[in-house]
């Protein structure tokens, strides 16, 4: 019945109730789960968020940063949390305490400046200030992952859509991380939610107009605005959706060429992103350094630091996260490291494929499933292999990469095996 009157329903509003149903649900968890508390859930890399918090305050006290960069209070001798808490007393500053940070565009400090403008006009206090920032921050986050559970939840059925969430509510690194106003980790889903929005473009209309793709530029390039740091797993994220349907096409021997080339175009669509990402920062820093040779040396420097140099071999680095003992999840007692999360679903798809030998159907297209997993796995390790030295140097950072990739796929898996189990049973038992 409910479905039926949901089907009558216009289109333009069903979309409408889906949004609100999702940022009504968005704003739910972000409440239950403590996220708008400025402790409670904890921190996680806080010396990096006191740029934002130094360009929130000169944009607070009517300043400019030169070439449009982030503030940044991180001289010698100073707390690095400093222009943190001058923001919580709402301290008035003066422009030469500033250091201009050359390393990143910035974007995240130009738009939490403007918000806190705005939520100044709600509440003056600082502490309730950095809050309401947090909350925000915190909703966006649960609203973009609600968005890719429940395209999860139809394909490969609603339990599989459940373990996607549940991969969110029980990450320790993303509840730490959810909050921080430098990493923006709701923009991490972006490229994700655009190569999604893609396939079902491609699904329904039979084609994908320039705006879908312009969509996938645009947010591959708002994501490389607030930092180009793990870049390759967002890449390669943005084709997971396509990938996994061209990857079903071969196997069922159905067309598979027009998926193969939306994914040449997606990626073409991504690349460009990051393309626009990297010449908006190269004219930020020739405005600072009024020289286009000394700002590109400056952007090499960046990415040279990230990539070269280091004592470890790219098998090291890879095998000091995949043997980690750290918590990718983590329910009560329960902690699963990585080398577990990868047992996990490796024996979630052979269960599947066992299954299914004994009819027991699954929602979805196990290979798909099994694509989506797979790249799950790659899109971390592509970043240890492209990045090793960054990753020997931020080991408290580069672990949250199995939280966007690996542990929701590996729930994912698992809720759709559970999903095939339970319609087997209820099969047998009207038979």
């Amino acid at each position: 019945m409910i479905q039926n009157h949901w089907a009558r329903l216009p289109a333009p509003a069903r979309a409408l109730l889906t949004a609100a149903a999702l940022l009504l649900g968005a704003v739910a968890l972000t409440f239950a789960m403590h996220n708008q508390d400025t402790y409670r859930t904890g921190t996680w890399d806080e010396t990096s968020q006191s740029l934002v918090f130094g360009r929130i305050l000169q944009i607070q006290n009517h300043q400019s940063a030169p070439g449009g960069f982030l503030g940044n209070y991180l001289v010698e001798g100073r707390d690095p949390q400093q222009d943190r808490y001058l923001f919580r007393e709402n301290a008035s500053v003066r422009p030469e305490e500033y250091q201009p940070y050359t390393h990143q565009s910035g974007l995240q400090g130009l738009a939490f400046g403007w918000l806190n403008k705005v939520y100044s006009l709600i509440n003056q206090g600082g502490e309730a200030r950095e809050r309401m920032l947090y909350t925000t921050n915190s909703i966006l986050l649960y609203l973009a992952s609600l968005c890719l559970a429940a395209a999860a939840g139809r394909v490969f059925g609603p339990t599989a859509g459940l373990g996607f969430a549940a991969a969110v509510l029980c990450a320790p690194w993303v509840q730490r991380g959810m909050k921080n106003l430098y990493w923006c980790l709701w923009t991490w889903w972006l490229p994700a939610l655009a190569g999604l929005l893609v396939w079902q473009l491609a699904r329904r209309r039979g084609r994908v107009p320039g705006w879908g793709y312009g969509l996938v530029f645009g947010a591959v390039g708002l994501r490389c605005l607030c930092g180009f740091e793990f870049i390759s797993d967002f890449l390669i994220l943005c084709e997971a959706a396509l990938f996994a349907v061209w990857v079903d096409a071969l196997v069922r021997r159905a067309p598979a060429r027009p998926w193969f080339f939306r994914m040449v175009y997606t990626g073409f669509a991504a690349v460009g992103g990051f393309a626009a990402a990297l010449g908006v920062w190269f004219a930020q820093n020739v405005a600072y350094f009024g020289d286009a040779g000394e700002a590109w040396r400056s952007i090499l420097e960046a990415a040279t630091r990230h990539s070269l140099g280091g004592d470890a071999s790219i098998p090291a680095v890879i095998s000091l996260y995949l043997t980690s003992a750290d918590p990718v999840l983590q329910l009560g007692p329960v902690a699963l490291p990585p080398l577990a999360l990868i047992a996990l679903g490796a024996a979630g798809l052979a269960l599947m494929a066992l299954g299914q030998k004994f009819g027991l159907r699954p929602a979805g297209s196990l290979p798909a499933l099994a694509a989506l997993w797979c790249l799950g796995l790659l899109a971390p390790l592509s970043w240890m292999v492209l990045a090793k030295m960054h990753c020997q140097i931020h080991t408290h950072l580069v672990p949250i990469l199995w939280n966007f990739a690996l542990a929701p796929a590996t729930l994912t898996v698992l809720g759709a095996l559970v999903w095939q189990l339970a319609r087997g049973l209820r099969r047998r038992r009207t038979t």
